[in-house]
């Protein structure tokens, strides 16, 4: 009987161990993952699970009951040590080697740490698993002070959950705005407006002098002359992908595993999806995705081919976040060089910010505005064409449909 091996325990392992029972893939299915829970959300980590809306079961992708039910073995507490492409088996850390006849490789990311002074001080977290979370919520208490250092994604939300549940919250970016890598500078500014609102101390352009403390960080000085008092630090400067172990194996690597657009590797036999996969189009630089989305469909698709349907995966770009009651989307290219924007005023601060380029409709970010999403992703898959401001002045977005 023909074996998938899948290596990696997250959202991606998840979508493919079901997308291949849905293709209807007979052959054995193992998800190998170092965790001990079954493949969860993230996403809800830094939001529903710090506040205990959430937890083990709640962010559940794959429970032991369906897994059951759809035949897909799920060994918990399994660390990979070593791929054996000649053999075609998985080396683990118990000293078994499993075998496989096509392999996915799932492994994700982890957080970029901080080192010297912060490491290995009790209240310096980061956040990428259910421990992570739980570490994390027992020490955020009201009325304390965290500081998170990075203005990303990660350290945003965190700081607005801090607030939510009563906290005092400071934010230090080194860079000029926030989300640099990801928002225009216009939107990173009317970002930070909202956190200001709220209460959070926001710091750009600012580093990180010096710390006092001796197992835990008491005060952190500032490159601005401040000195703060701290209780909990979450480091968010963005996370490395996991690609030791196709490395090691010899696959071509760059900044990730490198797959083409059928998520195949350099080896025929071996796929990889999700956070650790660097996509090669065309003759363009390998370049990764970190998102729900990206990691749900990509693995899916990387599935398909594992069954042999040959079939390019379309890059899903969608993004989304929430930061207090605010949710931001994106989707598309939205700073396209040599492009023009069109915004579409909502209530209060609300809006979505369209980008055009060649006369097209290609990328969006909706602030404050989630509804306009599901409109321009039905917009964009018609390749909508733009030929006045009407994505900004129609009364009603839908109509344009």
């Amino acid at each position: 009987m023909e074996q998938v091996v899948i290596i990696g325990g997250g959202q991606a392992a998840a979508s493919a161990a079901r997308t291949l029972r849905e293709e209807g893939f007979e052959g054995g299915v193992t998800i190998l993952s170092e965790e001990a829970y079954y493949p969860y959300e993230r996403p809800p980590l830094s939001k529903a699970v710090l506040q205990g809306a959430a937890d083990a079961n709640s962010t559940c992708l794959l429970g032991e009951e369906a897994a059951r039910s759809q035949n897909i073995n799920v060994r918990l507490g399994q660390r990979a040590e070593a791929i054996d492409r000649d053999r075609k088996v998985v080396k683990l850390a118990s000293g078994e080697s499993l075998p496989y006849d096509r392999l996915l490789i799932t492994t994700g990311s982890r957080a970029r740490t901080l080192d010297g002074a912060f490491a290995g001080k009790s209240n310096v977290f980061c956040l990428r698993s259910l421990d992570d979370a739980a570490a994390l919520k027992a020490a955020m208490v009201p009325g304390k002070h965290l500081l998170s250092i990075g203005a990303g994604w990660i350290g945003l939300e965190v700081a607005a959950t801090a607030r939510k549940m009563g906290m005092q919250a400071t934010v230090v970016e080194l860079a000029d705005r926030l989300c640099g890598r990801s928002l225009p500078a216009d939107v990173g500014a009317l970002l930070a407006e909202v956190h200001s609102e709220q209460g959070t101390v926001v710091h750009l352009n600012t580093e990180i002098e010096s710390v006092g403390g001796r197992d835990r960080i008491e005060t952190v000085t500032l490159s601005n002359g401040q000195t703060l008092q701290v209780d909990v630090i979450v480091v968010g400067i963005g996370a490395i992908a996991n690609d030791a172990l196709g490395r090691d194996a010899g696959l071509e690597t760059a900044n990730g595993i490198v797959v083409d657009e059928f998520l195949r590797t350099s080896d025929p036999n071996i796929f990889a999806a999700g956070d650790v996969a660097a996509m090669r189009i065309g003759e363009g630089r390998p370049a990764r995705m970190e998102s729900w989305a990206n990691a749900q469909d990509q693995a899916a698709a990387a599935a398909r081919n594992i069954l042999g349907k040959e079939m390019p995966y379309a890059v899903n770009t969608w993004f989304w976040s929430d930061q207090y009651d605010l949710n931001i989307q994106m989707i598309g290219n939205i700073q396209p060089e040599g492009g023009s924007v069109l915004v579409r005023n909502g209530e209060g601060k609300a809006f979505t910010r369209f980008s055009v380029a060649d006369g097209r409709l290609v990328g969006a970010i909706c602030f404050g505005a989630p509804r306009d999403m599901a409109i321009i992703r039905r917009l964009m898959s018609k390749g909508y064409l733009v030929t006045d401001d009407a994505l900004a002045t129609a009364p009603e977005l839908r109509k344009l449909l």
